[in-house]
């Protein structure tokens, strides 16, 4: 008799976890359940389409779920929500939004793959008609459908993270008015200060209004648009459109609900094989709590790349499989118009009060991302985090137009390998003057940071 294996969600994770399956166990009945329309699409890809750089969204929908069924024999089932996980009988009871049915499913395996949601401030004015969030297709859908219907002109973006970055700099290439407002004293709270200087002016020569150390406390409908009252630096914005950045929040209130441990981050604890505390039960991407390869410890950072890595694990064990996730750094990248910014590991911030790491440094270098007397030569600003006794790399931070996305992935390479700044400094780094200096930017941080005594 096949196994039945019912997942949650038909994203990255749980499209990775289904295919896996598949692969392992032919025979296998797979049921994705989806409470969307849409499955396996690159959400990352959302605010380029609205920019107008991809030209639709069908060219971010990577599998629908009938090449699901006829290519990989897995059963996908959207609009069905499933609402309640009685982890010791094994089933699951499912909501089919359409008939407004409820129906109890038994199961072998179980993989929640249940993804996050954006967080809307509990603001008044918050569900107004123009005020959007950005985390799923159907979203997108709808903000894409507005501004066809209405041309807005002006727009408030609400946090200065990776959305809020990619937002702006998309509703600027519609060539509307942008307005972003930060709570916190700099934009990309999650980097240092210091490496943000210069986008926040490349941001501003770019037409993009910052507010920054701004809360916005209400939305109020008008006639010439949506007021924006706010406490900090400004108040009495008027925008036609407002698109929520504040963040994410794990779907886990089921699992939790269902008795299975959540992670202090609130996202569902999970194993180096990603099976949670409760026998036949799975978590992958992003609902699920992950280690983080520095800290040691569970951490909840929500990235596409882990989501794909960790479904195809989870699925892999589930279906007999033995294998183990090594955990994350976090390593990030994001176009902000003609810059970059990126970011491997820990910052300072993150472990200033940290007794795990008391000798925690960093050194801070800009070198060209190629041979100076090569035309177009950008300068690149590192900031490497290292421990100031062993010498071993713990994070690091990076800015510039040209050259950085590369740069970061060999810095996520060392620290996964546990290199040293001497290491980094001898490291051998490809040359030729368009792509890189004989002493790459990488090379100088690490050999500066192996100096620090």
């Amino acid at each position: 008799m096949s196994m039945r294996y019912i997942i949650i969600g038909g994203d990255a994770a749980g499209m990775s976890a289904a295919s896996r399956i598949k692969r392992n166990d032919k025979h296998a009945e797979v049921i994705v359940y989806e409470r969307d329309a849409h499955i396996s699409y690159a959400a990352c890809g959302m605010p380029y389409w609205l920019g107008g750089v991809v030209g639709s969204d069908k060219d971010l929908q990577i599998l629908t779920p009938k090449i699901a069924k006829e290519k990989r024999g897995i059963d996908v089932r959207t609009h069905h929500e499933v609402v309640a996980i009685e982890a010791a009988q094994r089933h699951v009871t499912v909501h089919d939004l359409k008939k407004g049915e409820l129906e109890d499913v038994s199961f072998d395996h179980l993989i929640i793959a249940t993804g996050a949601s954006a967080i809307r401030p509990h603001i008044p004015g918050a569900l107004a008609e123009g005020v959007f969030t950005l985390r799923t297709l159907v979203e997108g859908q709808k903000i894409f459908k507005f501004m066809e219907e209405n041309g807005p002109r002006r727009a408030a973006i609400i946090g200065a993270g990776y959305i809020g970055l990619e937002m702006a700099e998309a509703l600027r290439g519609k060539n509307m008015d942008v307005h972003m407002v930060e709570m916190a004293p700099h934009i990309m709270p999650n980097y240092s200060p210091d490496m943000v200087e210069e986008v926040t002016t490349h941001l501003q020569e770019n037409g993009v209004n910052i507010y920054l150390e701004s809360k916005l406390k209400a939305i109020k409908e008008q006639k010439n648009g949506l007021k924006l009252e706010m406490e900090g630096a400004t108040t009495g914005l008027i925008v036609d459109m407002v698109i929520l950045a504040t963040g994410v929040k794990p779907n886990s209130e089921m699992a939790k609900e269902a008795g299975l441990k959540m992670g202090k981050s609130g996202a569902i604890w999970t194993n180096k094989r990603l099976k949670t505390n409760v026998d036949r039960i799975w978590a992958a991407g992003d609902c699920a709590e992950l280690e983080h390869r520095v800290l040691g410890e569970g951490v909840w950072i929500p990235l596409a790349p882990s989501a794909n890595k960790t479904g195809r694990i989870a699925g892999d064990n589930a279906s007999g499989g033995h294998t183990i996730f090594p955990g994350i750094l976090g390593t990030n990248v994001v176009k902000v118009f003609n810059y970059t910014m990126a970011s491997t590991g820990i910052t300072e911030e993150m472990v200033e009060e940290s007794e795990k790491f008391p000798h925690v440094t960093s050194v801070v270098i800009t070198e060209n991302d190629r041979a100076g007397y090569y035309p177009g030569a950008e300068p690149v600003k590192i900031k490497l985090v290292f421990d100031k006794r062993e010498k071993k790399i713990l994070g690091a931070q990076m800015v510039g137009k040209s050259g950085v996305a590369k740069r970061i992935d060999v810095l996520a390479t060392a620290i996964s390998a546990g290199m040293t700044a001497d290491d980094l400094a001898m490291l051998d780094l490809a040359y030729a003057p368009p792509y890189a200096p004989v002493y790459d930017p990488v090379n100088v941080a690490g050999s500066v940071a192996g100096k620090v005594k």
